[in-house]
């Protein structure tokens, strides 16, 4: 061939665009494509993990107290329920009646409330309830026979320390204050505060011991827990 024709047929080739189907195919440009970015798949938020403390439950138990104003015991049994409401809220009812040597006085107490709980970890519940109080007092003593109504405010942690099949060690703690006129104790309007440990065996069944400081005075509790 001419080196005239070769001048001639070789720019025709050279202007000659390529299809664009087979450029994307080629090898070269598989090669030098940039890896395709990893999908990513949207994570849904962690709902909250439910907590492993039941608030549905039925109580029975009794008390000591140490009354430091009159020198006396005050003896108490006691029935408290409560109710889980919405995972969040709860109700309770308690009934407990008081006895002392103390002027022969014998009080019936009844305290209705409810309260909210929040499972900061499954095995740590904060909580908060308010109670009002309706106590009928029988005494020899004038200033103390009769009827009142006042409130109970509290707050606390619980905790699950232990777990084993069936249940395990809960360690609790609270904080409150309470009024309630003509009351067993040193104070009508005392702060309180105090602590225990329950032991819950068969998903059920537990048994708890707890202190009690109600300003001057001295509690010790123990009780019988039936859960739902």
């Amino acid at each position: 061939m001419s080196l005239l024709a070769c001048f001639l047929v070789i720019p025709a080739f050279a202007s000659a665009p390529l299809p664009a189907d087979s450029l994307a195919l080629s090898p070269l440009a598989e090669f030098l494509a940039p890896a395709p970015a990893a999908t990513k798949v949207p994570v849904p938020p962690v709902a909250d993990a439910d907590s492993l403390l039941s608030y549905t439950y039925v109580e029975v138990g009794a008390a000591r107290n140490d009354v430091d104003s009159f020198d006396e015991n005050v003896d108490t049994y006691y029935l408290r329920a409560s109710l889980n409401l919405l995972k969040l809220f709860y109700v309770f009812g308690e009934y407990s009646n008081q006895s002392t040597d103390f002027a022969n006085t014998d009080t019936n107490l009844l305290t209705l409330g409810g309260g909210a709980h929040l499972g900061v970890l499954p095995s740590l519940d904060v909580y908060a309830e308010l109670g009002a109080m309706f106590s009928d007092v029988s005494s020899d003593a004038n200033d103390l026979d009769g009827s009142e109504v006042g409130y109970r405010l509290a707050g606390g942690v619980r905790y699950l320390l232990l777990e084993w099949s069936g249940g395990g060690l809960e360690l609790d703690g609270a904080l409150g204050t309470m009024d309630l006129d003509n009351r067993l104790g040193s104070d009508d309007n005392p702060t309180f505060w105090g602590f225990g440990a329950r032991a819950h065996f068969i998903k059920f069944l537990s048994v708890g011991l707890a202190y009690e400081k109600i300003e001057d005075d001295d509690q010790i509790l123990g009780g019988v827990r039936w859960s739902f």
